[in-house]
């Protein structure tokens, strides 16, 4: 099984290389002769053309495998492709990897992280290790690969999720998220995401307040009181959503204290003291990360962390756009991405749980009140719960013993708890698509 594992791995690598180049050259010519290699390996991969991937080796080609056997010619490189394609799916990332070329000769080398799918059972795993590829260049001009040796480091990681997870939403800048679509307004966005989520038996749900989204927006009060009215709850997002390593512990402090007579006559007698840091972020340095947790914890506060984060967000702007456009394809693709972004990062976020902490944990999925989010939670709802997870509320959740864990880390951009313990103990991440920001900024403009 693990020898089937790495010599897989090295497939998964020519999978990725078209979107990820794994190598720092030191030419610029180099970059664009074996990123093109690359895509053109992995094109071939992923549409599973089995001749098209012999072909791009020497008649006499290597294949080093990790236990010390090798794999040579056409013959045993096409059954090794055939096997292992029709048997993986791969995701793979490159790390620390060079490039050197003398004459007709050239080599790749670096790591990798790999995930691997079955496609039998869909059970994933992961692997790391070390890989080298030497290619030559042929009479005609082209560079085929010559050898591969593929090194395996340590024990796969088995990524087996929970059958039936546990998730709490959690919605964040209440109450005016995102750019209003033409002919919107906030009340109507409150009004038609709380149907949502009491329609789902959700009430009780939590929403991290900005006091300052509410001066001189009566539209943006009136939400307020929509959203508390259907029975939600309401946390502090702090006054006016700084980034903590922007601004001074104090600084930070102070803005939290201002938001307080905004929840006190919103929340009323709710449990609104539960806090979420602006962009997950929770401080660069120790100092300054003690000195905001100590008067948190000092003032009755509970800080809400988060395990889930798909950053549902950067899909409102575009909606807007394509809405005034009336632009029903644009419309479509900003659907089906927005499911396939959040089904790819949930994931994610419960295998870093795996890593982080030996198991998943119940999660805390983190959205916006935007006009786009309200759109979609329905189908998010039905999305979650076809996956398994099954709802409860925050509170619930977070009595879960990981939550009590702190990384102690500075870090500067933060994330979800998993993100803090896996850069604070530089653990490997799976490897994942990466979000279609290029697209959104673009589309329908």
């Amino acid at each position: 099984m693990l020898k089937m594992l790495a010599v897989a791995g090295l497939l998964g690598m020519a999978i990725a290389a078209g979107a990820q180049s794994s190598y720092a050259p030191a030419k610029e010519n180099q970059d664009a002769v074996f990123t093109a290699l690359r895509a053109e390996w992995a094109a071939d991969l992923r549409e599973k053309k089995v001749e098209a991937s012999v072909a791009l080796y020497t008649p006499d080609a290597e294949f080093d495998q990790p236990d010390g056997t090798a794999i040579r010619g056409t013959d045993a490189l096409r059954k090794l492709y055939a096997t292992v394609t029709s048997t993986y799916d791969s995701r793979i990332l490159f790390f620390l990897s060079k490039v050197t070329e003398t004459g007709g000769k050239a080599t790749d080398s670096g790591q990798y992280r790999e995930l691997m799918t079955s496609r039998a059972d869909g059970k994933r795993v992961m692997i790391q290790g070390g890989y080298t590829t030497e290619y030559h260049r042929s009479s005609g001009g082209k560079w085929l690969i010559a050898r591969q040796k593929w090194e395996q480091w340590g024990t796969p990681i088995a990524l087996d999720l929970a059958a039936h997870p546990v998730i709490a939403l959690s919605f964040d800048d209440l109450p005016a998220a995102g750019n209003l679509p033409q002919g919107m307004t906030r009340t109507q966005i409150a009004a038609e995401i709380t149907a949502h989520l009491k329609a789902a038996h959700m009430e009780g749900t939590y929403g991290f307040v900005n006091g300052i989204r509410m001066v001189d927006n009566p539209d943006a009060r009136q939400a307020l009181r929509v959203w508390l009215d259907a029975g939600m709850n309401v946390g502090s997002h702090t006054w006016s959503h700084p980034g903590l390593p922007n601004v001074t512990a104090e600084a930070f402090i102070a803005d939290i204290a201002r938001n307080e007579p905004t929840l006190a006559e919103f929340g009323q007698m709710r449990d609104w003291k539960w806090f979420r840091y602006p962009f997950l972020w929770e401080g660069e340095t120790l100092d300054k990360r003690h000195a905001v947790r100590q008067w948190l914890s000092s003032h009755g506060y509970r800080v809400a962390q988060v395990t889930l984060d798909f950053e549902d967000y950067a899909w409102n702007d575009a909606y807007g756009r394509c809405l005034a456009k009336n632009d029903s394809a644009a419309i479509q693709w900003l659907h089906d991405s927005y499911l396939a972004n959040a089904a790819e990062y949930i994931q994610l976020g419960r295998e870093e749980q795996i890593v982080a902490f030996g198991h998943e944990i119940p999660n805390v999925l983190l959205l916006h009140e935007t006009a786009f989010t309200t759109h979609m939670l329905p189908e998010l709802i039905a999305q979650l719960r076809q996956t398994g997870f099954e709802f409860e509320p925050i509170a619930e959740v977070e009595r879960d013993p990981a939550y009590a864990q702190d990384p102690d880390a500075a870090l500067r951009y933060g994330g979800t708890l998993p993100d803090q313990f896996m850069d604070a103990k530089k653990l490997p991440y799976p490897p994942f698509d990466p979000k279609p920001f290029e697209r959104l900024n673009t589309i329908c403009k």
